[in-house]
């Protein structure tokens, strides 16, 4: 398993397709809620024996607030690299 692979260009896509359904959908805060929705739908059905879906939702809540805080952390503009001057002497 190679794990999640996220981009803009997939989160564009993904919105395309829920536009199509639902026009107001781009608006982001709209499209999120979709997207909740669909996951809360998906959860629904399933039937695994054992699966705690409540403890399940609060896994996914948890994992969305690390990719905010990852894509965020990755957003954040870099300090200037800053020039070196001098002239080193080994002692």
């Amino acid at each position: 398993m190679s794990g999640i692979q996220l981009s803009s260009e997939l989160v564009a896509k993904l919105q395309e397709v829920v536009v199509e359904h639902d026009a107001e959908a781009n608006n982001e805060m709209l499209f999120m809620q979709y997207l909740t929705a669909v996951t809360g739908f998906v959860l629904a059905h399933q039937n695994q024996p054992g699966l705690d879906k409540q403890e399940f939702v609060n896994d996914l809540a948890g994992f969305m607030a690390q990719v905010v805080n990852q894509v965020e952390s990755d957003n954040k503009p870099q300090p200037p690299a800053e020039d070196a001057f001098g002239i080193w002497k080994p002692e």
